[in-house]
């Protein structure tokens, strides 16, 4: 057993190994006559998963938001709590496939709450160097936000959430 010892301990140590996450978040929400988006490149964090469960945390910079208007995007920081809550950080529970869908559930800490979250995707290439898209719906009403105004119209309460990043061990 003690032979064996020093070939199982880099075993050992790569199934904790951390996944490091990078990526973009991306929005779309909606007013009655169209849509608008926005893009945000600071997501990072690392998380643990042994193939069910997942554990660890990524975040972002919530002063990142960035849709190519200033005025919207100072209204979204405003909107967001951004100086209270710089920071919006998903804490992954759980991530598998599901069939040929990839799933990762979670909790989504943003503007001093935190609630449960589903993103569902795909994850190409393998975990250790893989990428993951993923999407899901979130209202402003969960947040407890402020839905913003286009004009005089006042933006849907629903608003498209779209996740890539990039997986490396």
């Amino acid at each position: 057993m003690r032979r064996l010892l020093p070939f199982l301990l880099p075993l050992l140590a790569l199934a904790q190994a951390p996944y490091g996450i990078t990526g973009e978040v991306r929005y779309r929400g909606y007013y009655p006559l169209g849509s608008w988006e926005g893009r945000n490149p600071t997501a990072k964090g690392e998380v643990l998963w042994d193939g069910a469960q997942a554990k660890g945390q990524v975040c972002l910079e919530q002063r990142a938001w960035d849709s190519g208007n200033g005025e919207r995007d100072k209204k979204a920081r405003e909107i967001l709590k951004a100086e209270a809550f710089p920071l919006a950080c998903l804490y992954p529970k759980r991530a598998g496939y599901q069939g040929a869908r990839f799933v990762v559930e979670g909790e989504l800490e943003m503007a001093g709450r935190r609630l449960p979250v589903r993103l569902e995707g795909v994850l190409e290439g393998s975990p250790e160097r893989g990428r993951f898209q993923g999407t899901f719906r979130t209202r402003f009403s969960d947040w407890g936000l402020e839905r913003p105004r286009f004009l005089f119209l006042e933006v849907r309460d629903e608003v498209d959430v779209l996740v890539e990043a990039t997986v490396r061990r």
